[in-house]
C-alpha cells in the first residue's frame, strides 16, 4: 500500500516537472515554437486537409450509407481467411491503404459505432490498418524529397505488403479468430445517402480538426528540440520517433532509403496519437500497438531496400551527399540493438495477441 501511495506521489512529480520543463521550453525558445507551429499549419494546409480529409469522408460515408456491408459480403471470405475479420472490413482496409495513416482508425471506429462489427474485432483491425497515403509517399516524399515519383511508389507498395503481412500474422496468432464476433449484424439502419454524406463531412470535419492539431503540437515541439540538441543522429532519431513529416525531410537529406521507409512505415507518436483520437471509443493495447509499428517500420524498411535492389538497378539510391556507401545490416553496435529491439517488440506482440 505504501509502496503504490510512493509510486502515485513520484508519478505525479514526474508528469510537474516535465510539464514545467515544457512551459519553461516554451518560454525560453518561444521563437523557435512560433516557427515550428507556423511550420505545422502550412503541412496541414497544403498536405494533410487536401489529401486526407476527402478519404476520412469517403470512409465515414461507406460505413453510414450501410454500403460497408454490401460492399463486404463478397469479400468476407477473403477477409476472413487472411484477417480473421467479417467483409465488412474490406472496403475500410483498402482505403487505410490508399487514405493516410487516420484514415482506417476513422472507418473503424464507424464501424464499430453502427454495431456492424464487435469491439474484438474493431480493436484487431487498428492494429494493422495503418498506412500513408500515395498523396503523401509518392508526391511528397518521392517527387519532392527524392526528385524521383519511383522510389515513391517502391516504398508505398512495401508498406501495404507491410500492413497485409501484419494482419496474417496478427490473425496467425489470435486465438479468438474463430468466435461467432465476426458476424456480428449492425444494430443501426443504414442511413439516406443524403444524411450520410452530411454527416459523414461533419465527422471528418472534427476528425482532421483533431489531427491537425497533433501536427502543429509536434512540429513546434520538435523546432524547439532542434534548437536544444545539436547533435544530427540524436535530432533525426527524435524526429522519427514522433514525427513523420519533420522525419522524412531530414532523414531524405542525412541517411539512406531505408531510414526513412522505416521512418514512413512507423509514423512516429504524432500520427500514433491521431490514431488514437480517430478510433474514438475503440480502445488498444498502445504498448502493443508502438511494438507493431515498429515492426512494420522494419518490414517496410527492407521490402524498399529489395524493391530498390529490383526495379532501380542500382546501390546508389540508398546514399546521400553524406554518406557514399550504405549497407542494410551495417555490423554496428546499433543495428544489433535494433535488430533485438524488433525481436523483443515481436515476441511482445505474440504474447498480447494471444491474450
Amino acid at each position: 500500500m505504501y509502496i503504490n501511495a510512493a509510486v502515485g506521489k513520484a508519478g505525479t512529480v514526474f508528469k510537474a516537472l516535465v510539464a514545467l520543463a515544457v512551459c519553461v521550453s516554451i518560454l525560453i525558445f518561444s521563437e523557435s515554437c512560433s516557427k515550428g507551429a507556423l511550420n505545422g499549419i502550412s503541412l496541414c494546409l497544403n498536405v494533410l486537409i487536401p489529401s486526407l480529409f476527402p478519404f476520412m469522408a469517403a470512409s465515414s460515408f461507406i460505413v453510414k450509407s450501410g454500403l460497408a456491408q454490401k460492399i463486404g459480403k463478397p469479400l468476407g471470405r477473403i477477409t476472413k481467411a487472411l484477417f480473421g475479420l467479417s467483409g465488412s472490413f474490406a472496403p475500410v482496409i483498402i482505403l487505410s491503404m490508399l487514405g493516410g495513416y487516420p484514415v482506417g482508425a476513422k472507418g473503424i471506429s464507424e464501424l464499430a459505432k453502427s454495431g456492424a462489427v464487435s469491439q474484438k474485432e474493431a480493436e484487431k483491425a487498428a492494429l494493422f490498418s495503418v498506412c500513408a497515403g500515395p498523396g503523401f509517399i509518392i508526391n511528397f516524399v518521392g517527387t519532392s524529397l527524392y526528385n524521383n515519383k519511383t522510389i515513391g511508389v517502391i516504398i508505398l507498395c512495401s508498406q501495404i505488403i507491410s500492413v497485409i503481412l501484419l494482419g496474417i500474422i496478427i490473425n496467425l496468432f489470435d486465438k479468438q479468430k474463430d468466435e461467432d464476433f465476426l458476424y456480428a449484424d449492425s444494430s443501426e439502419k443504414p442511413c439516406s445517402v443524403g444524411t450520410a454524406i452530411v454527416e459523414s463531412a461533419l465527422d471528418s470535419s472534427k476528425g482532421i480538426l483533431a489531427i491537425c492539431a497533433f501536427v502543429v503540437l509536434f512540429s513546434a515541439f520538435i523546432e524547439i528540440i532542434g534548437q536544444i540538441i545539436s547533435d544530427t543522429t540524436a535530432e533525426n532519431m527524435l524526429c522519427c520517433l514522433l514525427e513523420v513529416c519533420s522525419a522524412v525531410n531530414r532523414l531524405s537529406q542525412d541517411c539512406t532509403l531505408e531510414m526513412t521507409a522505416f521512418a514512413i512505415g512507423f509514423g512516429g507518436l504524432c500520427v500514433h496519437f491521431q490514431i488514437y483520437s480517430a478510433l474514438g471509443k475503440v480502445s488498444v493495447n498502445k504498448l502493443l500497438f508502438f511494438c507493431i509499428r515498429i515492426i512494420q517500420g522494419v518490414f517496410t524498411a527492407l521490402f524498399s531496400h529489395l524493391g530498390a535492389m529490383f526495379f532501380l538497378g542500382t546501390s546508389q539510391v540508398f546514399s546521400t551527399s553524406k554518406v557514399e556507401a550504405s549497407q542494410f545490416y551495417g555490423e554496428t553496435v546499433i543495428s544489433a540493438a535494433v535488430l533485438i529491439g524488433v525481436a523483443v517488440c515481436f515476441l511482445y506482440s505474440i504474447k498480447a495477441i494471444k491474450r
